[in-house]
C-alpha cells in the first residue's frame, strides 16, 4: 500500500512538472516516453485519476493500520505498542508516500516519468470510466451550482496607452513601446498571406534522398547559394511535392561532405486566412520555426517564420502598417503615393476617395503579379488603367514598396494630414 501510494505521488509531481522544452525532447519511439505523452493529452483526467487512486489506497492503508492497532489493543503484551503503531503509520505515509516521492518527481521529473508512465497508463486503462465520470460531474457542478461567471474584461488600445504614459519612462520609450504594443494587438488583424515569403522565392530539395542526388543538388544551385550559408530550403515530399519540413543549406553541406541526410525541422500548415496572432500562437506552442501557407484549395502558396511574426511585433510605423492596423501609404507628390505591396485595393479606394481599375486581386502585390507573371522585382513598373505602378523597394524578405502615379487624377491632402 505504502509503494502504491508513493507511486502515485511521484507521478502527480513528476508528470506535471515536465516543461514544454522537456516534453518537447521526448523519444517518442521509446514505450516509456510515449507514455508520458499519451498520459498528458488530457491533464484533466491524469489528474482525476492520480488522486482517485491516492485516496482509495490511502484510505484502504489507514483502515488495515486501524485494524492492526486495534487488535494489538486487544493483546495485553502488545496493548503499548498500538499508539506507536498509530504514530508510525501516519510518519511513513507522510514521508515515503507523500513528502520524499513528491520531492523527488519535483527534482527529476523526466527520470521519474519513464518510471512511472508505463504503470500509470495501466492504472489510467483500469480507472478512466470513474475518472470520466468525476470530470462529468464537476462540470455540471461548475455550471449549475457555482458557475462562478465574471464579466469580461474589455481593454482598448487607449487604455493600454494610457498605461504606458503613467509610466516612469522617458518619452523615447513610450513611443517604442506603444508602436510594440499597437503591432501586437493589430496582429489578429493581418492575414498570413499578408506578412508570407512566397514560395518561389526559395530552393527546393526532395528528401530522402541519395549523397550523390544530394551532390548534383548543390552543383545545380552552387552558384546560386555560395554567398548564404544559413539560407533556408524547402523540404518536398517524393510523393505528391509538398512542401513538408524545412532545412538549411550548411545542413545540406555538411550531408554531402558526411554522405548523410540533412537535419530538417518540420513545418506547420496553416490555412490562408489564419491571422498572425493564431500563426504566432500555433509556432510557439508547438516549438516549431516555419508555417506552410496553404489556400483554399490546399496548395502551398508561401511561407512564413517565426522570425516573420516578431519582426511584424517590432516593425516601426514606416513598415507595412501603421498604428491602426492599417496598410501604410504616404503622399510623396501631386497625384504620387507610395504604398505597400500588402495594402488591400478595396482599403486604397475608401482611403484615397477614388475609383481604382477593376481587379480580381485583393491586394496591390497580386496585382503586379498578375500583370508581370513573375515575382516582382526592384524597376518593374506596370500599367494599370490610368494609374502606373513603380516597384521602389522590393526586399527579399520584408515588404516591397510600390509607387503609385497618375496624370489625370489630383489627390491632395486636408489640413489634419489626412487623406481627403
Amino acid at each position: 500500500m505504502l509503494g502504491l501510494s508513493a507511486l502515485f505521488s511521484a507521478s502527480e509531481a513528476a508528470l506535471f512538472s515536465l516543461t514544454t522544452a522537456q516534453r518537447s525532447q521526448l523519444d517518442l519511439k521509446r514505450r516509456s516516453e510515449k507514455s508520458i505523452d499519451q498520459l498528458l493529452t488530457n491533464p484533466s483526467q491524469l489528474l482525476s485519476c492520480i488522486l482517485l487512486c491516492n485516496l482509495f489506497v490511502n484510505i484502504t492503508f489507514f483502515a488495515v493500520a486501524n485494524v492492526v492497532s486495534t487488535w494489538l489493543t486487544k493483546k495485553e503484551s502488545w496493548a503499548g505498542w498500538s499508539v506507536a503503531f498509530g504514530f508510525i503509520t501516519v510518519a511513513a505515509v507522510i514521508l515515503f508516500g507523500e513528502l520524499l516521492p513528491k520531492s523527488l518527481g519535483v527534482l527529476a521529473p523526466l527520470k521519474i516519468g519513464r518510471v512511472v508512465s508505463i504503470p500509470m497508463s495501466f492504472v489510467m486503462t483500469i480507472v478512466k470510466p470513474i475518472a470520466i465520470a468525476m470530470q462529468w460531474i464537476n462540470d455540471v457542478c461548475r455550471r449549475l451550482i457555482w458557475p462562478g461567471l465574471v464579466p469580461e474584461s474589455v481593454l482598448e488600445t487607449a487604455d493600454l496607452e494610457r498605461a504606458i504614459e503613467l509610466s516612469e519612462t522617458d518619452s523615447k520609450m513610450i513611443d517604442l513601446e506603444k508602436g510594440i504594443l499597437q503591432n501586437i494587438l493589430q496582429l489578429s488583424n493581418i492575414q498570413a498571406p499578408d506578412w508570407m515569403h512566397p514560395r518561389s522565392q526559395f530552393h527546393c530539395i526532395t528528401l530522402p534522398a541519395t549523397p550523390s542526388d544530394i551532390t548534383d543538388w548543390l552543383e545545380l544551385h552552387g552558384d546560386e547559394t555560395k554567398d548564404e550559408p544559413h539560407e533556408i530550403v524547402l523540404v518536398l515530399s517524393p510523393s505528391d511535392g509538398e512542401i513538408v519540413s524545412t532545412t538549411t543549406l550548411e545542413s545540406i553541406h555538411d550531408a554531402a561532405a558526411k554522405s548523410s541526410t540533412p537535419q530538417t525541422s518540420p513545418a506547420l500548415y496553416v490555412p490562408w486566412c489564419a491571422s498572425l496572432a493564431n500563426v504566432l500562437q500555433l509556432l510557439q506552442k508547438q516549438g516549431l520555426q516555419a508555417a506552410i501557407v496553404v489556400n483554399e484549395r490546399g496548395d502551398t502558396i508561401g511561407v512564413l517564420f517565426l522570425d516573420d511574426v516578431v519582426e511584424a511585433v517590432f516593425a516601426s510605423s514606416s513598415n507595412s502598417f501603421d498604428t491602426m492596423g492599417r496598410p501604410s501609404f504616404a503622399k510623396t507628390g501631386e497625384a504620387k503615393w507610395e504604398v505597400t505591396g500588402a495594402t488591400r485595393i478595396k482599403q486604397l479606394e475608401r482611403s484615397l476617395g477614388i475609383k481604382l481599375p477593376e481587379s480580381r486581386d485583393a491586394t496591390i502585390a497580386g496585382v503586379l503579379q498578375s500583370q508581370l507573371r513573375r515575382i516582382a522585382v526592384t524597376g518593374d513598373k506596370v500599367d494599370w488603367g490610368q494609374f502606373t505602378l513603380l516597384i521602389t523597394h522590393a526586399p527579399r524578405r520584408g515588404e516591397m514598396l510600390v509607387q503609385i502615379t497618375s496624370s489625370e487624377i489630383d489627390i491632395s491632402l486636408d489640413e489634419s494630414g489626412g487623406i481627403e
